[in-house]
């Protein structure tokens, strides 16, 4: 109920958690005032420091700068009261929104909030609502529409109603449920160390959970397929703005009445440290920094989860995967596989002498075919040679890291295709700089990683400028992945190791 007390300006915060699931795509906020509903939301507003673009709203004409079917989610709270054309404005959100985009509404009840002349009501308030009023004029305009949520949120600090409608299309129940015995484990982003949390989900289901993930909607990829999660909250990352997430996990725990178990950061700024989050950790000596952080990811991860065991990393292909992996195998029957991750997140996760040793490798082992993988950041990494086969910018990473299942080697720096890779009995190589084997590959099957040399490695450190490593000299790279210290004749003795093995094999089978 209305309270002066509860009455405190911020109404998005009482919303944004449970709508969290719906924010994703291009998303406009409507009279944001003070604060967006999160970061990636175009905010407009008048007179307003969190506004991204200035407008007189009182005329729902302002709008008109907003194309046709131009935005996924239209938001407003606490905001149509003031509009005296309240009708027009919602003709102006509903062109806006794209056929199967949503408009969200969170607005004062007339039942729960002073109406206007009662004493406590704000004075610019033009009207008096409940969710009818609303839903009344959406009917006029003869489109096909849903109801996803209508419900009136009267309790605590509240005394609003929130309506959800998606234009179009099937309603999608992202509402809460109950579930016995529920947990939900959240990490946001970072790929790699998905794969390396995913266990957790397997673990959890084993003890009987109703297991639910909750993560960003850039990283949820990694989890397609794992059949030991029952339900996905899906978000895009940051919605939550981070000085809010402890109050977002208790929204979430209380809505699904469910243990909340946060891997966010779980190796990260723990384990992997960060310059700007903790500057003492970083300038540690290099001996006391190894003391503290030369721990196992995947144990670091399932302690948050209250288990005691390490494990190596999990990845599920579906079906349709399974199907077009073997058919790529299929298709290049007969030849030695090796793929070659070209690059990962940051300068010392840049191989230097990738083409060199690949072309030596091909021209020893005429029944070798090399698949370069990589984003868009090394597309140069390109050269000519017919059992070269450049998938760079061509294979997302889901598909890189489900093929790691169906090559005969993997080469890879810290990344997540060498995660992915020790998912499976595929053998493996990683160019390790900032991490140990400790802290990677402890529970990795089939594996030949290599440690840089370097005085500086393994520096436990998340490196993003290339001012913050040593440098090579001669290609002004981090010394950790140079020919000088990292042992590319050992890299190759084991790829010619695991050639052999394959070789015995294909030989047996002739």
């Amino acid at each position: 109920m209305w309270t002066a007390e509860t009455s405190n300006g911020y109404e998005v915060r009482k919303v944004r958690d449970r709508i969290t699931p719906y924010l994703d795509g291009i998303i406009l906020d409507i009279g944001c005032g003070s604060e967006k509903v999160c970061r990636e939301a175009i905010g407009v507003d008048l007179m307003s420091k969190a506004a991204n673009i200035n407008l007189d709203l009182s005329d729902p004409h302002s709008l008109k700068l907003f194309g046709d079917q131009s935005a996924d989610v239209v938001f407003s709270a606490h905001f149509l009261e003031h509009i005296r054309d309240f009708s027009g404005a919602l003709r102006e959100f509903w062109r806006i929104l794209k056929v199967d985009g949503v408009l969200i509404l969170y607005l004062p009840h007339k039942n729960f909030y002073p109406k206007i002349g009662e004493f406590g009501a704000n004075p610019d308030h033009k009207h008096d609502f409940e969710a009818e009023d609303i839903l009344s004029v959406i009917r006029e305009f003869n489109e096909i529409f849903t109801i996803e949520r209508n419900e009136i949120r009267a309790e605590a600090d509240e005394y609003s109603f929130e309506l959800i409608i998606r234009k179009g299309g099937v309603a999608r129940e992202y509402a809460p449920r109950d579930r016995n015995n529920a947990v939900i484990v959240v990490r946001y982003g970072g790929f790699g160390d998905m794969v390396i949390a995913a266990p957790i989900f397997r673990m959890l289901k084993e003890q009987g959970h109703y297991v639910i993930a909750n993560c960003s909607s850039e990283s949820v990829f990694v989890l397609e397929g794992n059949p030991y999660i029952d339900e996905f909250i899906i978000q895009t990352r940051y919605t939550i703005p981070l000085t809010q997430l402890s109050e977002y996990f208790d929204s979430l725990s209380k809505q699904y009445n469910a243990r909340i178990i946060n891997l966010c950061e779980s190796m990260e700024r723990s384990l992997l440290i960060i310059k700007e989050s903790d500057p003492d950790l970083w300038n540690l000596s290099h001996e006391e920094r190894h003391k503290r952080c030369n721990v196992n990811y995947s144990e670091a991860a399932l302690a948050k989860a209250g288990f005691t065991v390490g494990a190596r990393p999990e990845l599920y292909l579906t079906k349709s995967e399974e199907v077009l992996a073997r058919f790529f195998r299929e298709q290049h029957e007969g030849y030695f596989k090796l793929m070659w991750q070209a690059s990962g997140s940051s300068w010392h996760k840049l191989p230097p002498f990738t083409s060199d040793v690949i072309d030596e490798l091909l021209e020893t082992y005429p029944d070798m075919k090399a698949f370069l993988t990589g984003g868009s950041n090394v597309a140069m990494v390109d050269w000519n040679h017919p059992r070269l086969l450049s998938r760079i910018d061509k294979w997302n990473p889901r598909q890189s890291m489900a093929l790691t299942k169906y090559m005969d080697c993997v080469v890879s720096p810290e990344t997540g295709i060498l995660n992915a890779a020790g998912a499976f009995n595929t053998p493996k190589i990683g160019m390790l700089t900032h991490s140990s084997k400790e802290n990677l590959t402890k529970y990795f099957v089939n594996d030949y990683s290599v440690e840089s040399s370097a005085p500086c490695a393994p520096c436990h450190k998340m490196i993003y400028e290339l001012e913050d490593c040593p440098r090579d000299s001669e290609l002004g790279l981090p010394v950790c992945m140079s020919s000088r210290y990292m042992d590319i004749g050992k890299i190759k003795d084991n790829i010619k190791t695991i050639y052999n093995k394959w070789k015995e094999k294909q030989n047996e089978r002739d």
